[in-house]
């Protein structure tokens, strides 16, 4: 297994679109309701940790590359390469990231506009990012349900990373309220992202099977074989990921308005299994030799 430059640069990636984008919205609400002082403290640690995770997850992509110039070569085709314009969109995102979380330090205001804009671009360099293994020779790549994961892990991770940095993080600054609905909104798009990668699951394994009938094999690497030699891997991050996030419905159920205060374990360990969960559908997307 020698990809986890990869593994490690698509989740953190996406984790910091996805943690991007929820900070964008808690600080909408947060900035409403307690004021700029109150968001800018909540929001400091989460924007610092959102631009290491960016930065990361680049040096990996580069790591991967093998030499760095590679990336800039790369530059070269973004009318044609899908390769190339994730190139440009992460540096983008990474950029952007990094200048708002600079201006926030400066300015000691977190602006929700621009982390709404800095989401917007992550959304894209993951949009890119999916298309660059759907236009693969890996057969097991070269499905609408790689878009449906990477795509549902930004939200999920997102959610997660949310959740346990500012949320839960929020006692004694934000109403109950607030903090209730932060967690129900975490929990309902958790939820809309599995129900959906689980819709689209179906016509991805039928597709697999049609293919495995066929006899089709790909070279240098025979994806569909390990992927019929990995069934247990994937379902145990089904399992993994649907037990994380009734977890956190149980500890919502059980804690209701004050559900930070009285379930902050439950809900945190709900996160980590979702977390956890990722990790391994991301492992097990990469096993092909």
């Amino acid at each position: 297994m020698h990809e986890w430059p990869l593994i490690i640069f698509t989740l953190l990636t996406q984790a910091a679109v996805g943690a991007t984008l929820f900070s964008a919205l808690y600080a909408c609400w947060i900035n409403h309701e307690s004021g700029v002082s109150v968001g800018y403290h909540m929001m400091k640690p989460v924007l610092v940790i959102i631009c290491l995770m960016a930065a990361i997850g680049l040096l990996c992509s580069v790591a991967h590359l093998g030499y760095p110039m590679n990336a800039f070569n790369s530059l070269r085709h973004a009318a044609t390469s899908w390769l190339s314009r994730e190139i440009i969109f992460t540096g983008a995102f990474f950029g952007a990231i990094c200048l708002i979380a600079l201006r926030t330090l400066m300015t000691k205001r977190v602006s929700r506009t621009l982390l709404a804009l800095a989401a917007l671009l992550g959304i894209a360099d993951i949009y890119c990012m999916g298309e660059v293994y759907r236009h693969t020779q890996v057969v097991t790549w070269a499905h609408l349900n790689t878009q449906f994961t990477f795509i549902g892990t930004l939200i999920t991770l997102g959610a997660c990373i949310a959740t346990l940095l500012i949320t839960l993080k929020s006692k004694g600054k934000v109403s109950d309220g607030l903090s209730f609905k932060m967690v129900c909104v975490a929990v309902l798009l958790i939820g809309i992202s599995l129900i959906g990668r689980l819709l689209v699951l179906p016509d991805y394994l039928d597709e697999i099977q049609r293919l495995s009938s066929n006899g089709v094999v790909t070279f240098p690497y025979d994806a569909i074989s390990f992927f019929e030699h990995s069934p247990l891997l994937r379902w145990s991050a089904w399992i993994t990921a649907l037990l994380g996030l009734l977890v956190m419905l149980f500890a919502l159920c059980l804690g209701r308005q004050k559900v930070i205060y009285r379930q902050p374990i439950m809900l945190s360990f709900g996160c980590m299994l979702v977390i956890l969960a990722e990790v391994v559908f991301r492992y097990a997307f990469f096993l092909i030799n």
